[in-house]
């Protein structure tokens, strides 16, 4: 249990816990407030679902939080208002829906703080997706309008008080003060240019718009009772596009997971009949737990809890019975796939994001970072350390293209020169790195500067198109190799 596997794994265990707990805090708070005026669980459900993602989420200070969370209340009424009319007049609905889940992702192009406001936009709107709050018999609109409102205030002060267990943890309170340092470093940074080219915020903006536009017309045709499956499977799917391969893998984890989670959400009504009682409530967060936990592995489990916990909420808030629905295990599972191909078609064939691309970029983007963690001006402790967590970063954006090139080594085999192996190469970079800060003055010496910056040089040259994973890979190994020293075994 002391590998740093091990480690890692129960630290995220940890961090689950706490911000899963903050999101059943939210939830039993937001509950018993329903109760006590005669609605239904829909704005529980909404401040669990913004809750649990908010919690997940990492902010550069407490005062970004603080903003984040004052405008979280005003943008979960606009989402219960969009859920409401999908509701009541779906086709204005979905249009203000694939509106609000497509133009923060362009906003990006505009930097970092108004990216920050364009991600908060889709916490409440998937919530409303998922469970659409409308007024019940008898209480007054503004009551419910009241209610949303609420909710998201309750969600945010939940998750304040996570944070700050999370900061009495000491690895998870290192981890969110690097976050801040970057998060302060990005701040000050223009957004990039646009060259000939769409921005990629741009291309993903217009592709999201596609998939989801397609999702709702094909769902109404083909799945009345079951468009919100398609739905969120295709937001799912093209959500943090990070190239055509990404997209792919994504979409077969979604529907493996989808058939596990469903068959779960099967198993466990089948054990508490009724599927009423506080039984399916503790199955609900206990499924949420494991899939925050896990979710860092594999995203599988991520879908599979995901799965689970709508299936049983459905079943909970009475918006379809399971036990009642002879073929709904098919019916829903065909209803994913479909949402996975719009959002594969859309990835694929709409002003494409190349994994190739994006992967040449993310390597890039470390070696500058690497250069101006060696380079010579850098003498002052506290700069350096903050360069070199942009670095560690930097290298962790390349690790996250990780899993779908993994995949694609098992369908090709074990052919070189591959993706993977350029990305296995740069996650070895920082451990070199450690080693070569260690040597001090002798990793200072003219001589191994020297070397070390045509290293880095010839790395960044060997990004050039035409694309040679070969050529990168090599350059990369021979850069760990430069950094580690002569004397490294």
């Amino acid at each position: 249990m002391n590998s740093p596997s091990a480690q890692r794994l129960a630290r995220d265990g940890l961090v689950a816990l706490v911000v899963t707990a903050a999101a059943a805090g939210a939830c039993a708070t937001m509950w018993w407030a329903g109760t006590a005026i005669a609605s239904d669980g829909s704005a529980a459900v909404l401040t669990t679902v913004v809750a649990l993602s908010l919690g997940r989420r990492t902010f550069g200070t407490r005062l970004e939080f603080a903003r984040s969370a004052a405008l979280l209340p005003v943008i979960g009424l606009l989402a219960g208002a969009i859920g409401w009319l999908l509701l009541v007049l779906p086709p204005l609905g979905a249009a203000l829906f694939v509106a609000g889940m497509s133009v923060p992702i362009w906003m990006r192009r505009f930097g970092p703080r108004v990216a920050h406001l364009g991600a908060l936009i889709a916490l409440p709107l998937t919530a409303v997706l998922v469970a659409p709050v409308s007024p019940s018999p008898g209480v007054p609109a503004w009551v419910t309008a009241l209610l949303v409102l609420v909710a998201g205030v309750v969600a945010s002060l939940w998750v304040t008080v996570a944070r700050e267990v999370l900061r009495l943890i000491p690895a998870e309170r290192g981890r969110m003060q690097q976050a801040e340092v970057l998060r302060a470093q990005e701040a000050g940074v223009p957004a990039p240019r646009a060259g000939r080219r769409l921005p990629a915020s741009t291309r993903m903006a217009l592709q999201m718009a596609a998939a989801l536009t397609a999702a709702f017309l094909v769902g109404w045709a083909m799945f009345p009772g079951h468009v919100m499956w398609v739905v969120l499977t295709a937001f799912l799917v093209c959500a943090g596009n990070r190239g055509r391969a990404d997209v792919v893998h994504k979409s077969a984890l979604r529907v493996v997971g989808a058939l596990g989670g469903t068959l779960g959400a099967l198993a466990v009504i089948a054990l508490l009949p009724g599927a009423t009682g506080p039984g399916v409530v503790i199955a609900i967060f206990v499924a949420l737990l494991v899939g925050t936990w896990l979710r860092p592995i594999s995203y599988a489990f991520w879908a599979v809890a995901v799965t689970l916990v709508l299936s049983l909420l459905q079943e909970l808030t009475g918006m379809v019975t399971l036990t009642a629905e002879t073929g709904m295990l098919a019916e829903r599972l065909a209803a994913i796939v479909v949402g996975a191909i719009l959002g594969i078609a859309a990835s694929w064939f709409l002003l494409p994001v190349r994994s190739t691309d994006v992967l040449r970029r993310r390597l890039s983007d470390m070696l500058l970072a690497l250069g101006a963690v060696v380079a010579p001006a850098q003498e002052a402790a506290a700069d350096q350390d903050a360069l070199v967590a942009e670095f560690r970063a930097a290298v962790g954006r390349v690790e996250q293209l990780a899993p779908a090139n993994r995949a694609a080594r098992l369908v090709r085999g074990r052919r070189r020169p591959l993706a993977i192996d350029c990305i296995e190469a740069a996650a070895a970079l920082p451990a070199a790195l450690d080693l070569h800060l260690a040597d001090g003055p002798a990793a200072a010496a003219a001589g191994a500067s020297d070397r070390l910056r045509v290293a880095i040089g010839r790395a960044r040259r060997s990004l050039a198109a035409p694309v040679d994973f070969e050529r990168t890979h090599a350059a990369l190994t021979s850069l760990a190799a430069v950094l580690r020293g002569p004397a490294a075994p």
